[in-house]
């Protein structure tokens, strides 16, 4: 797996034993990791696929099946300012949704149901993370374990 990241908010260790603990299915070829809009820009030459949605912030995540590429926006992680932990964990999150729809690519499950598709990613991400709360804590080396809350 190819990782695309400055690693300033997670790294590409993480990222790897994070997908190690999901498994194969769950692997791209490419992952891509956007702290900043700047990145969009600084990563242009070896990231094309990119629309204006993801860069004015509107979208946490994307998964390319044509290119096998989940991409993740950091950027977008606001809601608890600027806490370093809660931007990593709702980024894992992301990430984790991203992933889960290449899951579903790969096993052609639930790919002609986009509701179902994005309920699917959105309830296994939650479930991953808080299911996996002590091992990711030791994975992002956070002194205690975090769990997410989804919004309804």
């Amino acid at each position: 797996m190819k990782i695309i990241n400055n690693q300033n908010i997670i790294t590409n260790e993480q990222i790897e034993q994070l997908v190690k603990l999901l498994g194969r299915d769950y692997q791209p070829k490419t992952l891509v990791v956007y702290e900043t809009r700047l990145d969009i820009i600084k990563f242009f030459p070896r990231c094309l696929n990119f629309s204006m949605e993801e860069f004015r912030g509107d979208l946490e995540g994307t998964y390319d099946q044509a290119s096998d590429t989940a991409t993740i926006f950091i950027f977008v992680q606001t809601d608890d300012g600027d806490d370093l932990q809660s931007k990593q964990l709702y980024s894992l999150h992301a990430l984790v949704h991203e992933l889960r729809h290449r899951f579903q690519y790969v096993r052609d499950f639930l790919t002609n149901n986009d509701e179902k598709s994005e309920q699917d990613a959105d309830r296994f991400a939650t479930r991953f993370i808080n299911g996996n709360s002590h091992k990711i804590s030791k994975i992002m080396n956070w002194p205690e374990e975090w769990t997410v809350e989804e919004e309804d």
